[in-house]
C-alpha cells in the first residue's frame, strides 16, 4: 500500500513537472506573439505615415507643375509682363527639326571654323618645364614647329584675341612627348575661349540670333 502511495505521488509531481513546462512555454509563446503583433503595428503605422508623405509629395509635385506651364505660357496678352520680353520667346509655329540633325555649320567645315583671325592682339607662349607623366623636368624639342591657335575671349575691353604658341617637349626620364597644354577655359582646335562661347550660345539659344546673323 505505501509503494502504491509513494509511486502515486511521483506520478503527480511528474504531471505537475510537465504541466507547469508546458506552461511556462506556452506564456513564452504568447509573449513573443504580443512582441510580434506590436512590431508589425509599428512597421504598417511607419508605411502608413511613408504613404501619406508620398501623397503629400506627389500633390506639390503636382501644383508645381500647373506653375511652371503657366509661368512657360505667360506673355504680355496674358499677364502683366512687358511686351519686349515676348521677343526672346522662340516661336511655336517652327517646323520640327529632324531628329539628330544639330543647328550650325559642322566643326571644320569649310570657311566655318574661325581657326584664326589674323593679326592677334595678344601672343601668348605656353611654356612647359614638368613632364605632367613623370614630373620630371622636360626639354623643347627645336625641331617640331610650335602649335598656333588662336582663340577669341571677351576681356575687360572688347574681344581680345590671343595666340597660343605651344612648343614641343619631350621626357628623357620616361619617353612622353607632346606639345604644352592648352590654358583652362580653351578647347583645342576651337577659336573660340570659354566666355566667348558662353555669350555666343546665349545669342543663339536665348536670344534668337542665328549661327548666319551672328557671322
Amino acid at each position: 500500500m505505501g509503494v502504491m502511495t509513494t509511486n502515486a505521488t511521483i506520478d503527480s509531481k511528474l504531471v505537475r513537472a510537465i504541466a507547469d513546462e508546458q506552461l511556462a512555454n506556452n506564456v513564452f509563446m504568447i509573449e513573443w506573439l504580443v512582441k510580434a503583433q506590436q512590431q508589425l503595428s509599428l512597421q504598417q503605422r511607419l508605411i502608413d505615415q511613408q504613404q501619406q508623405q508620398i501623397s503629400t509629395q506627389q500633390q506639390e509635385i503636382e501644383k508645381l507643375k500647373e506653375e511652371r506651364d503657366k509661368l512657360k505660357n505667360r506673355n504680355s496678352k496674358n499677364s502683366s509682363v512687358p511686351p519686349s520680353s515676348d521677343q526672346l520667346k522662340k516661336p511655336s509655329d517652327k517646323k520640327k527639326r529632324k531628329k539628330g540633325f544639330k543647328r550650325g555649320p559642322k566643326y571644320d567645315h569649310p570657311e566655318k571654323t574661325r581657326n584664326g583671325f589674323g593679326q592677334p592682339d595678344k601672343i601668348v607662349p605656353l611654356e612647359l618645364e614638368n613632364c605632367p607623366v613623370c614630373g620630371g623636368s622636360v626639354e623643347r624639342d627645336e625641331v617640331v614647329p610650335e602649335k598656333v591657335q588662336q582663340v577669341a575671349e571677351v576681356v575687360d575691353q572688347p574681344i581680345e584675341i590671343r595666340e597660343y604658341r605651344r612648343g614641343f617637349y619631350k621626357c628623357p626620364s620616361c619617353g612622353w612627348s607632346d606639345y604644352s597644354p592648352v590654358p583652362l577655359g580653351v578647347k583645342e582646335g576651337f577659336s573660340y575661349g570659354a566666355r566667348l562661347s558662353s555669350i555666343v550660345g546665349w545669342l543663339g539659344y536665348g536670344g534668337n540670333l542665328t549661327w548666319r546673323k551672328q557671322e
